[in-house]
Formats: structure tokens, sequence, C-alpha cells
């Protein structure tokens, strides 16, 4: 496709946000004080996480792209409001909750190696105000945009309450793009377009057993089950499982067998917010009219490029057609690979990595 046409994609993206800030340095001798390394901090940088890594991967690719969310009443509240500004993120609505602070997760890191994660939150459902006030605003900003991607972290922002705003937006043939939390049920999801949880994640929405639950990337036939299974929850169009070193595998309703994509990346360094970059450019691609197999092979390539790198990041339009390009798959002069066809019960392919 050409992606020039990125610009003319207008998106909602709704859900938790926070700063992810990263603390590098060397590990050189053990503390006196317990057997743990010391970290002597060489480097520290500060990103957006969360849905706002959603929203800057729809910025960084061109898109306009308005940001709906929480945050808390202090310090970190203001500075994520800086981040998203620098981020070319053209419109944010952030709505003071101050029963909870604004989400930070700090990795410490040696190298490539997480030493360890400290997160700053608090996950309790929020208050009715907040959420009646959280709703109107989607409600508000609907009509606006092309398509709507929401994105469940499990930190008790959405419910079946704010959820219902599906309605209006299959009233206004809006579609909704599902990011979901393994913690959430699948019923919170009904009406939606497309769900994309990677294969973790749709075990626990699928509430299997503990005996069901060594459902991997390359098992076609467990794929099958659980996609089925979200589909008849959901109501949903399109299932979407991301199945790490195995690709990623797509289910459609009234459609008799999975489809799969193979991932491919040279290296990878850190898969923190790959699952955010697929979302973005899954709903970047559908609102503007691609295949599902179309916009699968192109955020497949997208997640490539951003494993290569430590922590959460972006791609360019630039970088994408570079990856793609090196694939000899889809491009923006019209070159398209066919998906597989997966039947039931199969492990195709090689692996490649995600």
């Amino acid at each position: 496709m050409d992606f020039s046409r990125f610009k003319d994609a207008r998106l909602l993206v709704a859900g938790e946000v926070g700063i992810d800030e990263y603390l590098t340095g060397e590990v050189t001798r053990i503390s006196p004080e317990a057997p743990v390394p010391v970290v002597e901090v060489t480097e520290r940088s500060e990103r957006l996480g969360l849905a706002a890594n959603v929203a800057q991967n729809l910025s960084s690719l061109g898109a306009e792209v308005t940001l709906l969310s929480l945050c808390g009443r202090d310090a970190d509240g203001e500075r994520i409001q800086d981040l998203i500004e620098s981020a070319g993120i053209t419109q944010s609505v952030l709505i003071e909750d101050e029963t909870r602070p604004t989400l930070r997760k700090v990795r410490v890191l040696s190298g490539k190696q997480h030493i360890v994660r400290v997160d700053f939150e608090k996950t309790h459902r929020v208050n009715d105000a907040v959420a009646t006030r959280f709703k109107q605003t989607l409600l508000d900003l609907l009509p606006e945009c092309d398509g709507v991607i929401i994105q469940d972290y499990g930190k008790g922002l959405l419910s079946p309450e704010i959820m219902g705003f599906v309605s209006s937006a299959q009233a206004l043939a809006k579609p909704v793009y599902v990011d979901p939390s393994r913690l959430s049920p699948l019923k919170l999801y009904k009406g939606t377009t497309l769900l994309s949880p990677n294969v973790a994640e749709a075990v626990m929405l699928c509430g299997l057993g503990r005996h069901e639950r060594r459902i991997h990337g390359n098992d076609g036939e467990g794929l099958w089950r659980m996609a089925q299974q979200i589909l008849n929850k959901t109501e949903a169009e399109h299932v979407v499982i991301t199945c790490g070193p195995h690709g990623m595998v797509s289910a459609s309703r009234g459609e008799s067998d999975l489809k799969r994509i193979p991932t491919y990346a040279k290296e990878v360094f850190d898969v923190t917010g790959a699952g955010d970059t697929v979302i973005a450019v899954l709903a970047l691609t559908q609102v503007l009219g691609q295949s599902l197999a179309e916009s699968m092979r192109i955020a497949n390539a997208a997640a490539g490029v951003v494993v290569g790198r430590v922590g959460t990041a972006s791609v360019t339009p630039e970088e994408l057609q570079d990856a793609l390009d090196q694939l000899g798959g889809e491009s923006s002069n019209g070159r398209t690979a066919d998906s597989d066809s997966v039947s039931p019960g199969s492990s195709p392919g090689s692996p490649a990595i995600n």
C-alpha cells in the first residue's frame, strides 16, 4: 500500500497510559548489604508507555491520533503531558484521577539484561464520576475518528459501563480494535471488531484449565479452538493471536481455517511494547481498507523493527518500507505476499522471531 495514505487516517486510542523509565548502567560488584548486583547508572531515559506508546506509533507513522486516558494529580501527570506533546500526538485528553498516581514503570538494565522492574501504580476500579466522564469524553470524540483502539492493561479503568460505548460506535460504523487484558472477561469486549491477544492472554481469556494451558504458537488445533471461543463470546469479526517465534494467526467469522503470517526479526533485544505496535498498525491499515492478511504482514514487519530495540519503540514509514522490502512482501509499489492457511491440528511453517 501507499504509506503516504497514513496521514489520511484518524484514530482514537483509549486506555491506561504511563511513563517507562530506563536506568542503564554497569554491574561491577555485589552489594555488601544484600546479595544483589549494584548497577552504576550511566544513562537515564523516559518514554511513553502503555496506550501512549500505541498513540506514539500511530503518530510516528503519520496518522492523526487522539489519546484519551487518565493521569494522577502529580508531577508525573505533568511530565507525561510533556512527553505526549514531544511525540507529536495530535490531541490528548488526560482525565485527572486523584485516587491514583500517574503510572510509572522503572526498568534497571545492565547492557541489554533487565535487572529489576519497579512499578508505581494503583489498580483499583475507577470511581463512578471518573468513569462517567471518561465514557462521555469517548462518546464526544467518536464522530471525529475513523476507528477506535482500546488498550486494556487491567489497571482498573475499563468497565462494562465504559465499554457500553461500543453500541454507539456500531451505530456510527466506527470499528473498534482491542488489545485485551488477560485479567478481563471476554464479555467485556462484546461487539468489538478485532481483538489481538498473544497466546498467553488468549489462554487466560478463554479460561482454560491447568491441563489445557500448554497451547503454544505452533499448536494449530489449540489456537483454532481459542480463536473460535473468542469470536463466539465477543461476536467480533476477527481475532489475531500473536504467537511469538511462530508469527501470528487470525480467524474471522464465517471462515473455516486459521491464517498464519510468519514474523521476522534479525535480532530480538526487547519485546516490550511489540503488541502496541501490532495493534496500532493493524488498526491503521484496516481503516484504510487493507485486507486482514495485508494488515497482518505490515504489522509483522513493524513488530520486527521494534523488537530489535531496547524498550518501547515506534517505527517510521521509511523503516517499515525498508523492512517490507527486505522481506519481499507487501510494499508501497503494490507487491503482495499471500498468507498461509492453517488447518486446525497442523503445526505449519518454519518459526520466525517476533
